[in-house]
């Protein structure tokens, strides 16, 4: 196999930084090579050119989730389901899944039931993550594994990905649309790269009514709505998390489905009836609870998902008729001012933790407190608001303000600011009992030497939840403590 790197000028991605440099591959060879893809990732594109399928020992066996290891680095592993029907002598579908956090098992573990019910590998990349700048490397080593190393078909190769993960995926396919067949995004929109352009890609998107990334997905199903670019979006109420295996397996038959309409993939009459009647009783069922957009996304879904595969003419009457209804316009004008109350909430309160992180206020004190107060009652409100809108309202505002400052105290700890990043952390440390901002205050302090400080956080992140050793052991930014005793005793406590 040879892969080929070259940057472009796009910087959709802050996480890519590293040039890479590119190996050598001759225009005769490329011709003749039995297929090709094109994977572009924030500007970095990547062409390679696939080599036999070889069955290897080092792969999962059938049925059960395993780690892999790539040939060409041993620094780059993946988690990998193979249904337990996996044969090298059929041509499978894969969804290649990317979690924030690097935890490719994590979706792999939550899926791999649907993956073997409708017949589908799943691959979890271990190496990408948010903020990594090794992210286009993580990407052309999972894609090149598996197409070196498994039987797959390559008119259906899927991306998958949440939070930034679901970025990441977006712009793999966006990039290589002949190649990567589709995308299910958890819990976010298009990667940063993409500017409202059009495209003709099956998008499904799964956000929670809690998210606060909700108004982002929103507003993206009223812009493919508009371009007339094929999309699925199902909001199910929880916060910001993969998707309930439920809903990810209706996003498996929305891909199913657009796989049918296109001849990639023989019609399943029996997945197309179970579909079919789901989608009429969430349209029944939506106006029987009065939701106009719940009602108006089952007729088009009808529509676009079922044309040539079943008689839509009657829902197709009924959608350019519900379109015009006063009620949707209403129900849209509603969504809109729920994202206008959350964006004023955010606004409200992140400048000032960006002043208290910078050190930049007359009254640093006064204004911690002030924020504190703030973010305490809008928790309270997230959680035991009478209105239900409300609480949604507060509920993603909280989650976007904490999910923003996380991610600064990330961007400053990586460029060494130490008391800039604590005071992200800190803050969030003390307006949630969530073990996360623990741990990076960890990070943090065994980065800038103290381990004593870094010890003690890591006991209160155990006492907020953290069971897993790994996730202590294996922190790069923790190697520092693992000649602490302390450490050690607290590592014996955890769950192998």
């Amino acid at each position: 196999m040879t892969l080929i790197i070259r940057r472009s000028g796009d910087a959709g991605f802050k996480a890519l930084r590293r040039n890479a440099s590119p190996s050598h591959a001759t225009k005769d060879g490329m011709k003749q090579a039995r297929s090709r893809s094109v994977l572009l990732l924030a500007g970095v594109s990547c062409l390679y050119v696939s080599a036999p399928i070889h069955q290897a020992a080092e792969l999962s066996a059938p049925g059960k989730v395993g780690t892999v290891i790539w040939r060409s680095d041993s620094t780059q592993s993946y988690a990998l389901y193979l249904p337990s029907t996996y044969t090298p002598g059929k041509r499978w579908p894969i969804i290649y899944f990317f979690d924030p956090a690097g935890r490719g098992r994590r979706p792999v573990d939550i899926y791999k039931d649907i993956g073997e019910t409708y017949g589908f590998i799943l691959a979890g990349s271990n190496n990408s993550r948010n903020f990594s700048s090794d992210q286009s490397k993580a990407v052309n080593a999972i894609w090149e594994d598996t197409h070196a190393r498994i039987s797959l078909d390559e008119h259906r190769a899927y991306a998958s990905g949440f939070s930034g993960g679901a970025r990441v995926a977006g712009a793999m396919a966006l990039s290589s649309p002949e190649q990567v067949a589709g995308v299910i995004a958890h819990g976010a929109g298009y990667p940063g790269s993409k500017a409202g352009s059009k495209d003709d890609l099956p998008y499904f998107f799964a956000v929670g009514n809690e998210d606060f990334n909700w108004p982002e997905v929103v507003n993206i199903r009223r812009q493919r709505e508009a371009q007339g670019s094929p999309y699925r979006v199902r909001i199910y109420p929880g916060k910001h998390q993969w998707a309930p295996p439920a809903v990810m397996g209706e996003a498996v038959e929305y891909l199913m489905l657009k796989a049918m309409q296109t001849g990639r993939l023989a019609s399943d009459v029996g997945l197309i009836d179970r579909a079919y009647e789901r989608l009429k009783q969430d349209a029944a069922d939506a106006e029987t609870r009065k939701d106009p957009i719940a009602e108006f996304s089952a007729y088009r879904a009808l529509v676009s998902d079922f044309g040539g595969l079943r008689d839509v003419k009657a829902f197709a009457a009924k959608l350019a008729s519900f379109e015009q209804s006063p009620g949707l316009k209403a129900a849209r004008k509603q969504e809109q001012q729920e994202i206008a109350e959350q964006s004023r909430l955010e606004q409200e309160i992140m400048p000032k933790i960006a002043a208290l992180a910078d050190n930049s206020a007359p009254d640093t004190t006064s204004l911690r407190i002030e924020v504190r107060q703030q973010l305490g009652m809008l928790r309270e409100q997230a959680r035991h608001h009478k209105n239900e809108t409300n609480r949604l309202i507060a509920s993603r505002a909280f989650g976007g303000i904490f999910v923003r400052t996380m991610e600064d105290g990330q961007q400053q700890l990586a460029a060494r600011h130490f008391e800039k990043a604590e005071a992200c952390f800190d803050l969030m440390r003390q307006v949630t009992d969530d073990p996360w901002p623990v741990l990076l205050l960890a990070d943090t302090h065994a980065a800038a030497g103290n381990r004593r400080l870094a010890i003690k956080d890591l006991q209160e992140a155990v006492g907020r939840g953290v069971k897993d050793r790994a996730v202590i052991e294996n922190d790069p930014l923790l190697q520092s403590l693992k000649g602490e005793p302390d450490f050690q005793k607290l590592l014996d406590k955890l769950e192998p």
